[in-house]
């Protein structure tokens, strides 16, 4: 006969072993009814997250069906949501007007022709038909692009008047401007492509044998953002001879010589017409009208 103590150790072992067997056995042999629970909890994991992925495939359909209607809407006379309320206190030239609470708006994605230092071919006519349009106290909606302001301070907008036209297209689709787009304000692109492309089947303003057709070609010109300022500064690209470096007017100079430094400090010479400022001439000498 062992002693007890020796017979306890014996028998641990055996215990032990039997118990790590009973609960392999538990676990290997769960109930249907487990098994199942299992199954439906995987299968609401799998379905959640299937529900995530087609949720978020929806939201981007969802905006782009909406940036889509919202070009379609805006081409049919309709004033989008969101579009701010604002008065008109003067036009600056063709492609730029002063606004009662915006103040001084460059209207985006088209580029009219300049009257300011060498008046361009239907420089003229374009100002002239944008003052028609919008004669100061003229109330209108206007939508910022996704780049607000240029690096000059002025506001980057499509216009709206109260009965629904649409400024920015009209010129276009009139012959009064080409298409001039720079990232990231891409919004209506599409419908000013096809608003000059009329415009010049139709041989329409700058289109017609005035302007020598124009140039055929819309502008787009790629930013290269200044971060350290407002806005963005374009570059690369030309339009019309002018070297992409920020589309500044004559009229945003208050002399002659303020305009010319602008030009010289920017590479601007005969051969090197920075944002067109020099006109037809190329003489290297800018905004000659200006005092």
């Amino acid at each position: 006969m062992l002693p007890r103590a020796q017979s306890a150790t014996r028998t641990l072992p055996g215990i032990v072993a039997l118990a790590a067997l009973a609960a392999a056995l538990a676990s290997g042999c769960a109930s249907p009814a487990d098994e199942a629970g299992r199954g439906r909890a995987g299968a609401r994991a799998g379905d959640h997250a299937r529900s995530a992925v087609t949720a978020e495939k929806a939201r981007v359909q969802a905006r782009r069906a909406g940036r889509t209607h919202e070009a379609r809407a805006a081409g049919n006379g309709t004033i989008p949501r969101g579009a701010r309320a604002d008065v008109v206190a003067y036009v600056v030239d063709g492609d730029t007007v002063a606004l009662a609470r915006l103040g001084r708006a460059r209207l985006i994605g088209i580029d009219t022709p300049e009257v300011y230092g060498q008046v361009e071919c239907y420089g003229r006519q374009a100002s002239a038909f944008t003052k028609r349009l919008l004669a100061p106290g003229t109330r209108v909606y206007v939508q910022l692009g996704t780049e607000p302001r240029d690096r000059y301070g002025r506001a980057l907008v499509y216009l709206w008047r109260r009965d629904g036209l649409f400024v920015n297209r009209e010129l276009a689709l009139r012959g009064y401007a080409q298409q001039l787009t720079i990232p990231p304000n891409v919004e209506y692109a599409d419908l000013f492509r096809r608003a000059v492309a009329a415009a010049r089947a139709a041989g329409r303003g700058l289109w017609g044998r005035a302007c020598a057709g124009g140039s055929a070609a819309p502008t787009v010109r790629r930013p290269s953002f200044a971060r350290r300022s407002r806005g963005y500064r374009a570059a690369g690209g030309t339009l019309g001879g002018r070297a992409s470096v920020g589309d500044k007017d004559c009229s945003d100079f208050r002399t002659q010589a303020a305009a010319q430094a602008y030009f010289d400090a920017h590479g601007g010479s005969p051969t090197n017409n920075v944002d067109r400022l020099d006109g037809a001439d190329h003489d290297g000498r800018v905004c000659e009208t200006l005092p």
